[in-house]
């Protein structure tokens, strides 16, 4: 190192020490290793306890994230059924009951919004007056159900949360969600309730990783489960309002975190929860205490296996200096050894670290070689000049005086620099200052030791740059959704995955038939010229929940193949089932009852197509969507609203298409009366 500073002078023989020294070194060293064993202790402590602040913070946060979620799920279902409150009160003012266009919200509401199950609303008796399904349910009547009864005694407007329960005929969980409807003079006239969807809550809590044995749940205010992650049976519905948790913590604080053993599933955790200000809900994560600590156990054994081995060779070198110190030819020779692995070190850092030293004043004293040639100045241009010689303009004046104040106090400061060299290109280093004390503990010299990162930076930004790219693609992948935005349905891209996966499915199989159903709703042209676009989507719409209730096994996809023809794709389905469905979806949307009064029924109704290839089957997918296709335009020909399978037509071709269907499906050329 190029410094101004004089090497010190050489060691000079150590008289042969007494039996004091000897006892001496030996206290020194058993202080030495007491120090040592205590201040890896108090490293380990402060780990484990860092460990523990992070975690805290992280549930914490992670609380706070899933309330705001739920908050805004709540608000958005409290919005609409106060809206439904509102409009069901009207006609009983007028003495009235609830309308077609009641039910109609209620299903594009519920359509629209997978988080509500479904909708209900019930009389005065319980009775069932409305809901999500066009059709009677079994949830016909809400007598005994207890959100009924607190609403019946009670004369508070405000939404309430009930306990979950399992809805018929199939059983989804659902919390439900409730309001009061009054008549006029205030008295009872029934509830609107919201069936929350146990399962759509469950689908956002799995989006998180929180390691094994966590916990995620929703509870209400008096520590009711409503909603758990992992899912469990018991757990669903039950009171956690006797326990040590609510008493001491849930019950008292808006938000906290405490470490408990559960009462559910015996797994000690560390809990972070919040109350929500708006709604009689918490959130609750718990960690595994266990899992928590797993990485700095680990940590902590390797730390004490070090500090043992040191300890260890602590005492081997007393045993050795108490040997040693005998004879001063030993020692000498012991120090001697000691200045070359000394000097061995400054080698080494030298080799490896950028290094320079300054004064109180910061003007450079000493610079190694590898400064030198970092930032092009010569020892000659750097020593006695300021450090600010190598200061480039990336940081601002506040950043370095915060750096002086920090070893200005006796403090080391670490950081990364942006340095200027000679040539005028930067560079950048990762500095660590410790300042030299003297006897009154003030500094008197400062040593930066630093490493050259430029090459670390650069990567850095490559990888930002990555990122972003990266990021750009995501959200071009969730421009391209799969499903049509006015009805909701698969678009025509998703269909024809879909339709290629099941083909090439039954092809794989060979023992099981695929179908498809081509739908096209009749007369559409005249109902847009004689209702206006806005509501021919309505009926698009309309139509395409109807086309969703009548498919609902796993499997199938119904899509909006374009304009207003629809496709049903039926895997693993027969002639026979395919002719069940199609009638199933002709009848649900005649059932609609849309006015059309350009229709011979005075209604909207659609007409069905449908094809199946039987299991073994060597054609290909297309030959699937042609034989739909020909049928479609059967059914048109025919008379419409009807459902025609390819097998019942005959074999000649079929007449000219009319202008009618021309204009209704420009992607196909059908023949169609006038």
């Amino acid at each position: 190192m190029h410094s101004a500073l004089s090497d010190s002078s050489p060691v000079q023989a150590a008289a042969t020490p007494g039996a004091a020294a000897e006892r001496r070194v030996g206290l020194v060293l058993l202080l030495a290793c007491v120090a040592l064993v205590a201040a890896a202790s108090v490293f380990l402590w402060q780990a484990r306890e860092a460990t523990l602040r992070q975690a805290r913070q992280t549930s914490a946060n992670l609380a706070e994230s899933v309330l705001d979620h739920v908050e805004a799920t709540l608000r958005e279902s409290d919005a609409f059924m106060a809206l439904v409150a509102r409009t069901v009160q009207a006609p009983y003012e007028d003495g009235g009951g609830a309308t077609q266009a009641l039910r109609d919200e209620i299903l594009r509401h519920v359509t629209e919004r997978p988080a509500l199950h479904d909708v209900y609303v019930y009389d005065a008796r319980g009775a069932l007056l409305v809901s999500s399904y066009a059709v009677a349910r079994y949830e016909t009547s809400a007598r005994g159900r207890p959100f009924f009864e607190r609403h019946r005694h009670s004369a508070r407007d405000d939404l309430q949360l009930g306990t979950p329960y399992r809805t018929e005929p199939h059983g989804e969980w659902v919390v439900p969600l409730s309001r009061r409807l009054s008549r006029p003079d205030g008295s009872f006239a029934g509830v609107v309730v919201g069936a929350l969807s146990v399962e759509h809550l469950q689908q956002y809590l799995a989006r998180f990783e929180l390691g094994p044995d966590a916990v995620l749940g929703l509870m209400s205010r008096d520590a009711t489960v409503l909603v758990r992650r992992p899912f469990s049976e018991a757990a669903m519905g039950a009171s956690l309002k006797d326990s040590a948790a609510y008493r001491e913590h849930y019950g008292h604080a808006a938000a906290g975190t405490f470490t408990s053993t559960s009462p559910l599933d015996g797994v000690r955790r560390q809990y972070s929860f919040t109350h929500s200000t708006a709604y009689p809900v918490l959130v609750v994560v718990g960690l595994s205490r266990e899992h928590l600590l797993a990485s700095w156990q680990r940590s902590a054994l390797l730390n004490a296996v070090a500090v043992a081995v040191v300890v260890a060779g602590l005492v081997l070198a007393g045993l050795y200096n108490h040997r040693m110190l005998r004879a001063q030819r030993h020692l000498t020779r012991e120090l001697q050894g000691s200045h070359r692995r000394l000097a061995e070190l400054k080698l080494a850092i030298n080799e490896h670290a950028v290094v320079a030293v300054t004064d109180v004043r910061g003007r450079i004293v000493a610079v190694n070689e590898r400064f030198c040639a970092l930032s092009k100045f010569s020892p000659e241009e750097l020593i006695g000049s300021p450090h600010s010689i190598v200061r480039s303009d990336r940081h601002p004046p506040e950043f370095f005086k915060e750096m002086w104040r920090t070893i200005a106090r006796g403090g080391i400061w670490q950081g990364q620099i942006e340095n200027r060299a000679k040539d005028g290109s930067t560079y950048w280093v990762d500095t660590t200052i410790v300042p030299f004390l003297d006897e009154r503990g003030k500094p008197y010299q400062y040593i930066a030791v630093r490493t050259d990162i430029t090459e670390l930076r650069r990567i850095q930004q490559e990888l930002e740059a990555a990122h972003e790219h990266l990021a750009h693609s995501n959200e071009e992948l969730a421009r391209l959704a799969a499903f049509d935005p006015l009805t909701g349905l698969a678009n025509r891209r998703r269909f024809d995955e879909a339709l290629d996966e099941a083909w090439r499915g039954m092809r794989r199989e060979q023992q099981q038939p695929l179908s498809l159903l081509m739908l096209d709703v009749d007369r559409f042209k005249q109902f847009n010229d004689g209702y206006g676009h806005p509501a021919g989507d309505a009926c698009l719409r309309r139509v395409a929940m109807a086309l969703r209730g009548a498919v609902r096994r796993p499997g199938d996809l119904a899509a909006r193949w374009g304009g207003e023809e629809f496709a049903v794709l039926l895997p693993h389905t027969d002639a026979a089932g395919a002719r069940v469905v199609a009638e199933q979806v002709r009848r649900a949307v005649q059932a609609l009852a849309i006015e059309h009064r350009q229709a011979p029924m005075g209604r909207v109704t659609v007409s069905v197509g449908l094809h199946t290839l039987p299991a073994g089957s060597d054609a290909p997918a297309a030959a699937l969507v042609e034989g739909a296709d020909r049928a479609l335009y059967a059914a048109k020909h025919n008379g419409r609203n009807r459902v025609v399978a390819l097998q019942d037509l005959p074999q000649e071709p079929p007449p000219a298409p009319g202008p009618e269907q021309a204009q209704a499906t420009p992607a196909r050329v059908e023949p169609l009366p006038a």
